[in-house]
């Protein structure tokens, strides 16, 4: 493992241990609502899917109604945790690059907040392309730059972390070589400044909900969500469908 992998696997570690494994915020657990409606979309309990960057694992525990389940993670002293929770899971830990996986071996792969973390965006997703069946389903989280950048504070990256977010406009280009962009929205409407500030806080939006304005559905709906959630298709479906494992 190259120094800055050692860095970045010190940091997960450190970061999933005195946070996730504490507790499970408002974003991440929207992200997971989405995640879990396009599952159920997909009608079938029988998918092989991987989880990329699964972190403590919660997520990997929740999917399991729908197929069998794979967790990496560069953290793997968290994951050792993550195998004791759930060890009907399996976890393993390691670099996503080197990690010996089959080609076309997933029907799914689940990635939430991973993107802005790599080295090499276009690389990853190459990578996810690889192991996804023809016609298989990329759901990708991931932060949304001009929200983060220009409406809240964020503290600078720690050593290990890296951090490159993307708009919604260079996600979907980031992903074209290999997919097809089936649904791309924000969610999770935060700011920590400004009039923002005030338009999307809890109170406001529950005091309008109350008078029946869904108004974070109207901010989502105008790119103000922390996140960007992304379901897209691997190309190469035609050649796929007289497959067993082709998702319709």
């Amino acid at each position: 493992m190259t120094v800055e992998l050692e860095a970045q696997r010190q940091f997960w570690n450190s970061w999933n241990a005195h946070f996730r494994e504490k507790e499970r915020q408002q974003v991440s657990l929207q992200q997971a609502e989405v995640v879990l409606r396009w599952l159920e979309e997909l009608g079938t309990q029988n998918l092989r899917i991987l989880e990329v960057g699964c972190g403590t694992g919660w997520l990997c525990a929740e999917i399991t109604p729908f197929g069998t389940v794979v967790g990496t993670d560069l953290s793997d002293e968290v994951l050792e945790r993550a195998r004791l929770r759930w060890p009907a899971i399996e976890f393993r830990s390691g670099d996503f690059f080197a990690l010996p996986f089959e080609a076309s071996s997933f029907d799914v792969i689940i990635s939430l907040e991973v993107l802005a973390h790599v080295e090499d965006q276009q690389e990853f997703i190459a990578r996810v392309g690889h192991l996804l069946v023809p016609g298989g389903k990329l759901l990708l989280a991931t932060q949304n730059r001009p929200v983060l950048e220009k409406h809240c504070v964020i503290p600078p990256p720690a050593p290990g972390q890296l951090r490159r977010w993307v708009d919604s406009t260079e996600l979907a280009e980031l992903v074209s070589r290999d997919f097809e962009v089936e649904e791309l929205f924000s969610i999770t409407p935060i700011a920590h400044k400004g009039f923002r500030r005030v338009v999307t806080s809890r109170r406001v939006n529950g005091i309008l909900e109350f008078t029946g304005i869904r108004m974070r559905k109207v901010l989502e709906g105008a790119g103000w969500g922390w996140t960007l959630m992304l379901k897209a298709r691997r190309k190469g479906a035609l050649e796929a469908q007289s497959s067993p494992n082709f998702i319709k």
